[in-house]
């Protein structure tokens, strides 16, 4: 009878524990993808300024002569 009542606690703290765990890795992986999407929307901003650059730099160019 104890064993089973025992075995039965143990289940339910091991449930815990798990549940706990797996929402943590949840979250992480959320601020993961978040930060991800973060760098990747900079490194096109920085490429859309680079060709504005180029362009102002043609132009100006072109100007010039």
């Amino acid at each position: 009878m104890y064993y089973i009542i025992a075995f039965l606690a143990g289940l339910a703290i091991g449930l815990m524990f798990y549940f706990r765990e797996k929402g943590k890795l949840t979250a992480y992986k959320r601020e993961l993808e978040k930060t991800s999407v973060a760098a990747s929307c900079d490194s096109s901003k920085i490429n859309v300024l680079e060709s504005k650059i180029q362009v102002l730099e043609k132009a100006l160019q072109d100007a010039l002569q």
